[in-house]
């Protein structure tokens, strides 16, 4: 299979790990696209009979591109579930007891093409999203050469897009804010949801304490404690039955 020209769009090791794998694929050049340099829907908009791979990317591409070109897109979830932004975040809040990771071709809508390839991750009890993440960005670059095999056999499966949810890129779950009257259960999944790394450019969670609402930079999470370090400098020790409901 032969394509007039390959591009590929995203960040981190992803990317980097991808473009090197579909040189190797498709013996031919892949050339890197930075949004810094290009207006995007300009540059890809005139192009036509090109394959385009978005690996960890934010554009959206508009139809003009998506009806003239094959697009093909890493996601960070078991689609159709958690469609849209930051879908690691959402399965640790979630309590999903599986998560994963989607190839799919790029459609009109988001995140709704057909599937080229999915592959399973377990959710442990510990899992934080940045833990999730890293998990997933592996099992993308990993999945790569199957993906790129089914694309060029055309081996497809149409997702059933009833349901599965959209999260935007500014949602948070309880708007970032942690409350207080939670169980223990339900306060840990919101932190280790919201702890997302530090180059996330996600905010941090939040407390509310006497009309005050401060950051919460650091949690310890024990067998009978949660320990959070605020933004006030305070330290905020709480004492929850394991056994309580929210």
């Amino acid at each position: 299979m032969q394509y007039k020209h390959i591009y590929i769009l995203g960040t981190g090791k992803v990317l980097k790990m991808c473009q090197k794998i579909a040189e190797d694929f498709f013996n031919q050049k892949v050339i890197f696209i930075s949004d810094a340099q290009l207006n995007l829907d300009n540059f890809f908009n005139q192009l036509k009979n090109c394959l385009i791979i978005s690996a960890n990317n934010f554009y959206i591409f508009k139809k003009q591109c998506v009806l003239n070109n094959t697009i093909i897109n890493y996601h960070n979830a078991l689609l159709p579930k958690h469609k849209g932004c930051n879908a690691h975040l959402w399965s640790i809040w979630e309590d999903d007891k599986e998560s994963g990771i989607s190839w799919h071709l790029i459609d009109e809508n988001i995140d709704t093409g057909a599937i080229l390839n999915q592959k399973t991750i377990k959710i442990e009890h510990d899992f934080t999203a940045f833990k999730l993440l890293q998990i997933q960005h592996k099992l993308a670059i990993d999945s790569f050469i199957e993906t790129l095999k089914n694309l060029q056999n055309n081996k497809l499966k149409f997702q059933q897009n009833d349901g599965g949810g959209y999260h935007k890129k500014s949602e948070l779950p309880n708007n970032g804010f942690l409350n207080l009257s939670w169980s223990k259960e339900k306060i840990s999944r919101f932190l280790r949801a919201m702890d997302c790394g530090a180059l996330s450019g996600l905010a941090k969670p939040k407390i509310k304490i006497f009309d005050n609402n401060l950051e919460i930079l650091f949690y310890q999470i024990n067998k009978f404690d949660l320990i959070l370090n605020l933004s006030n400098n305070t330290i905020l020790k709480i004492t929850k039955d394991e056994n309580a409901n929210c």
